[in-house]
């Protein structure tokens, strides 16, 4: 099994004279759920039509699944599921007659229907017609369309966009089960940074053409400083040691303090000033930055 479900390399789009994409580089690992960031504007979805081969790049090499989408685009997309506009269905059908269509249409066995209704939580009221759905259980029909088949991959443009607090936790569950429940690799743009920080696994950021950073989630809360909070029996004392370690310590209450500015992998080496110092350390609890705060801090200081 190829490592990467998706490599682009020095990929250039240009549209009339506007340079849309620089030289995109981008490695997506198998079996990931990999969040693609980006502010409007700056080529998230053009990058996902070269994907599946909707637009054809100016220059730079993209292979899905290990095949070059120039060359082998009808045997990548049997492959692939895709979810890259707002969803449409025909609104007098139900959802089973909806998805025997496109299982007709893919020359699929009728029996995915049921699989992928039993993945996306809709198999529960077969007579129901679309027209009758939620915006968030049209989503998720949406996502059962894209799932029939068994595809590898998974791309999703903006799963989110226009659902309540309700639809949008349904589609991250969701999101979050398939790799296992459908063993495949998810990659998903979204604005909603809160649900890729529950749910993404990896993550790449876009900016002025080229992604500017990409890794695993936990090396960003890593290299990122937090506030770490100690509850002990004297906070005053243990503040004290703590400020003479090099620490930034600032008490709140007898038994309690907090020190701020530390970096994730850092942590410990409070906990251990408090032992060695022969303190009684009840708790301490780590409150990581948010992805949100880091993604601010990314492209505010790319722009200046």
């Amino acid at each position: 099994m190829q490592e990467l479900a998706i490599e682009m390399t020095g990929v250039r789009k240009r549209f009339a004279t506007h340079e849309v994409l620089k030289c995109l580089n981008l490695n997506v690992p198998n079996k990931s759920i990999f969040a693609f960031l980006g502010n409007n504007g700056e080529g998230k979805s053009t990058a996902i039509r070269l994907m599946v081969g909707l637009l054809r790049p100016d220059g730079g090499d993209i292979r899905i699944l290990g095949r070059n989408i120039q060359t082998d685009r009808q045997a990548i997309l049997r492959e692939v599921g895709c979810l890259v506009d707002a969803p449409s269905s025909y609104p007098n059908l139900t959802a089973i007659e909806f998805l025997k269509i496109a299982c007709v249409i893919k020359s699929l066995a009728l029996k995915e229907i049921d699989r992928v209704l039993e993945l996306v939580n809709l198999h529960t009221d077969p007579k129901r017609l679309i027209r009758h759905f939620s915006l968030g259980m049209k989503q998720r029909l949406a996502l059962a369309h894209a799932l029939l088949g068994r595809p590898s991959l998974l791309i999703l443009d903006e799963p989110t966009n226009g659902l309540d607090p309700a639809g949008i936790q349904e589609i991250r569950q969701l999101i979050q089960r398939l790799p296992e429940q459908a063993d495949c690799t998810i990659f998903v743009s979204s604005h909603q940074l809160d649900e890729v920080e529950k749910m993404a696994t990896h993550l790449a950021l876009l900016k002025d053409g080229t992604v500017q950073f990409q890794c695993h989630l936990d090396e960003i809360y890593a290299a990122q400083v937090g506030v770490l909070e100690l509850h002990i029996d004297d906070a005053a004392l243990v503040a004290q040691v703590l400020v003479a370690h090099g620490f930034r310590a600032q008490v709140l209450s007898a038994t309690q303090l907090v020190v701020s500015e530390v970096p994730q992998e850092q942590a410990h080496r409070v906990n251990a000033c408090v032992v060695q110092a022969n303190l009684r350390l009840h708790a301490a609890n780590f409150q990581k930055p948010s992805l949100e705060k880091w993604f601010h801090q990314q492209t505010q200081a790319r722009a200046i």
